[in-house]
Order: C-alpha cells, then structure tokens, then sequence
C-alpha cells in the first residue's frame, strides 16, 4: 500500500467509524425523544455506513480479512444500538 492509498484508506475507515456513532447517538436520542425524524436520521448514517463499507471493500488494497471484518462490523453496528436500547430499559 501507497501513501495516498494509506492516508485514504485511513480517511474512509474513519469515517465510516463516525458513521457508526452517529447511528446509535441518534438512535438512542430518537428513541429517548421519541421523535421518528431523529430515529430515520440514525438509519440513514446506518445506511451511509452501509456504502461507504462497500467502497472500502471493493476499492481499498486491504487484505481479505480486514475486508471481511469490515463486512461484518457494518452487520453486527446494525443490531447494537437496539439491543442496547432494550437492554438499558429492563434495567431501569
């Protein structure tokens, strides 16, 4: 890998983190607000998320594994926040 191929690579994976935080930040604000604008807001950096995991698996020089971890990391971000969300309402 390159230094550009290095720093943009970097660039997308990082942003596609901030992606992922967004979605349960925003999730959990729509459902503690109970307003379906924020809650869409939060699928929508979910679905961001989404093609931005697609660019970086077909366009990056990363090897195999990291391109099947980011694959899967995009499935797994999808569930975390509504679990979470269900956990901390039986708690309280």
């Amino acid at each position: 890998m390159i230094g550009v191929e290095l720093l943009e690579t970097a660039l997308l994976l990082g942003l596609f983190v901030l992606l992922a935080g967004a979605y349960g930040i925003l999730y959990g604000a729509g459902k503690l607000s109970q307003r379906r604008a924020i809650l869409h807001a939060g699928f929508a950096c979910y679905g961001i998320q989404c093609a931005l995991a697609l660019v970086v698996i077909a366009f990056t020089p990363l090897a195999m594994f990291w391109k099947a971890f980011i694959a899967a990391s995009t499935l797994a971000y999808l569930g975390i926040p509504p679990v979470t969300w269900r956990f901390l309402g039986r708690m309280h």
